[in-house]
């Protein structure tokens, strides 16, 4: 005869809950999709677009920083959760239609799917990045508005990613980078990402932007 199931013991139970907590807890890119300018976010797409993508729960109107202390007619996505938090912003804020520029940003862990399938979230390093684009790109200087934004990807890999939009990366310097490189590349000038101090400084993803040109 069988001998009857044996009853979990007190030690597996706790183990086998912290499991599915941890399970639960895990970061959300995991989990969802990356994010291109495809579907709800494609050219010519609107706030019904997200509603139907995410759950009218999920889509709150809003005016989105877009630098400088300006703010722009646009929606957040996942407003009660800071690991999925999306923000956009609309071509045409009165009708609410026509992503101008879709932002992940710190504090987020959505990530934007990359030619090479090289997933690039907020903290994703320059060298990564560099590697998924194929080789170097133009970065702007350190500590000013525009400071770390990729403005030119020089005909890589990432000048076409995004599904047909725009791809911007702004990067951060971090914490206890080498002071004399991050001065060196301070500033409104434009560096190659195989610079020498640029790499000192060893940036990382702050800001990622999906744009739809007018």
């Amino acid at each position: 005869m069988r001998s009857a199931p044996r009853p979990c013991s007190p030690f597996r139970l706790r183990h086998a809950v912290a499991a599915t907590a941890l399970f639960a807890a895990a970061p959300a890119f995991a989990q969802s999709a990356p994010l291109s300018c495809t579907g709800p976010f494609a050219r010519n797409a609107d706030e019904a677009s997200l509603i139907r993508a995410f759950g009218k729960a999920n889509v709150r109107r809003a005016r989105i920083e877009v630098g400088e202390g300006e703010k722009q007619q646009g929606a957040i996505i996942f407003p009660g959760d800071g690991n999925r938090r999306i923000e956009l912003i609309w071509h045409d804020g009165a009708k609410r239609r026509r992503p101008a520029t879709i932002y992940i940003r710190e504090g987020s862990t959505q990530v934007v799917q990359t030619p090479d399938g090289t997933p690039i979230g907020i903290g994703t390093s320059l060298a990564a990045v560099e590697k998924a684009n194929g080789g170097p790109f133009t970065i702007l200087g350190f500590g000013w508005d525009y400071a770390g934004t990729a403005t030119d990807w020089r005909g890589g890999k990432l000048a076409k990613a995004g599904g047909g939009c725009r791809l911007l990366v702004r990067f951060h310097d971090t914490p206890g980078a080498n002071a004399a490189a991050l001065d060196r590349v301070s500033g409104d000038s434009e560096f190659s990402s195989s610079d020498a101090d640029i790499r000192a400084v060893k940036p990382i993803a702050g800001e990622i932007l999906l744009s739809w040109a007018e």
